[in-house]
């Protein structure tokens, strides 16, 4: 829905414009028909939710392109990536459409139970860097780092879309020792 952005944006790489309209248009307001829920069973009134942009050609790519350069620029020195859920599959497969000579691994929701019976899947790569799409409270990153460490891959650090600057994900990642950087930061406005 069309309205004012409720935050003030910090953008680290690409265009601030550009970001604002991305993240405008992710921005999903609950309704009486479809209202959104909070993990805790809580309503909320907005959501912002990447898949949208992740889901659109021209913008995963200009994500994927963002990505790409966070990965290559210095801050990190990844030739793998790794991921979970939706939206991270979504942008690791953006990335791999700019960086070709990158490798991927994807970790499921839980270990399958047929075929190679794998709970994370892909390349085997020594060490990568885990994508997701929002940093918030840091429970999904530091599940990832676990599984991903117990497979034999050691994880570099942490690349996410955006991090809301309100909650507590970056500090545990620090805290935890793990070296994490963001594209977009943002807090919350009034």
């Amino acid at each position: 829905m069309p309205g004012e952005f409720p935050f003030r944006m910090n953008a680290r790489r690409g265009d601030a414009g550009e970001w604002r309209r991305l993240l405008s248009d992710a921005l999903v307001r609950g309704t009486l028909e479809e209202p959104i829920v909070s993990r805790k069973g809580g309503r909320r009134s907005m959501l912002l939710d990447m898949r949208l942009p992740l889901t659109n050609g021209a913008r995963a790519g200009w994500i994927g392109e963002q990505l790409a350069r966070a990965l290559r620029g210095g801050f990190f020195d990844a030739r793998a990536v790794a991921s979970s859920g939706v939206p991270g599959t979504l942008a690791v497969g953006a990335v791999l459409a700019r960086l070709p000579d990158m490798e991927a691994c994807i970790i499921r929701d839980k270990r399958k139970t047929y075929g190679r019976c794998r709970l994370v899947e892909g390349a085997r790569p020594g060490s990568a860097v885990y994508i997701d799409d929002i940093m918030a409270g840091g429970n999904t990153a530091l599940r990832a780092i676990r599984v991903l460490q117990a497979e034999g891959v050691r994880v570099e650090g942490v690349l996410t879309i955006v991090c809301f600057g309100w909650s507590r994900g970056a500090a545990r990642l620090a805290s935890a020792g793990v070296k994490a950087a963001h594209l977009v930061h943002l807090e919350k406005t009034g």
